[in-house]
């Protein structure tokens, strides 16, 4: 057999990259055995293409990351109803609203000031919680995630930067990252709102 020749015909280049047939593979794998210069320009070869992808890698959009987490999440609510939806700015309201109905919304287990909080089940990316709200709350402004609240009971206002918005059951409130917010309850009664809040960095 003549190595150099069959090292020169390209072979060995599409067996690394995954090119040659199931017989091709066979006789390769047995040269490499056989002869140790093949076997070493199949290591060099490798080495190459490593270097070169490495050399040459994209890196993908932060979104990219964010879209599949959330297409996973949305299985995951879609085959286990513990989850809450997950919410964005086409959800039907009328959707979360059905959760609400099929789950008990507990009540507060003590008394509180202002702002009580129950977790909700919640992955990496999607955090879920429901939160309990007697006053509001002062500005905050956030950055690494997109806030929704789908309020279930009462009402409030906010203040988005300036811009003042009313809210009540059944609406629900984006909250985008940097923005300057604050939240002032107007209901008699706590305002009642499950809060998602999805990673966005």
């Amino acid at each position: 057999m003549d190595v150099n020749a069959y090292i020169s015909s390209g072979i060995l280049e599409n067996y690394c990259l995954g090119f040659c047939t199931t017989e091709e593979i066979a006789l390769v794998e047995n040269y490499a055995e056989l002869y140790s210069v093949i076997k070493k320009e199949i290591e060099k070869i490798r080495t190459s293409l490593e270097d070169f992808i490495l050399a040459n890698k994209i890196k993908p959009s932060p979104t990219v990351k964010i879209r599949v987490m959330q297409s996973l999440y949305n299985q995951m609510a879609a085959t286990d109803n513990e989850y809450v939806p997950l919410i964005n700015e086409q959800i039907d309201p009328a959707i979360l609203a059905s959760w609400v109905v099929s789950k008990k919304i507990p009540d507060p287990s003590e008394d509180f000031e202002n702002l009580y909080v129950i977790e909700l089940p919640s992955t990496e990316q999607v955090t879920n919680f429901i939160v309990y709200a007697k006053t509001g709350h002062e500005t905050e402004i956030h950055d690494k995630f997109i806030e929704y609240l789908y309020v279930v009971r009462g009402s409030c206002t906010m203040n988005f930067e300036g811009r003042i918005k009313s809210y009540s059951e059944g609406d629900i409130i984006h909250i985008f990252p940097n923005i300057n917010h604050s939240a002032m309850v107007t209901s008699q009664q706590p305002m009642i709102a499950i809060v998602q809040r999805q990673a966005c960095a």
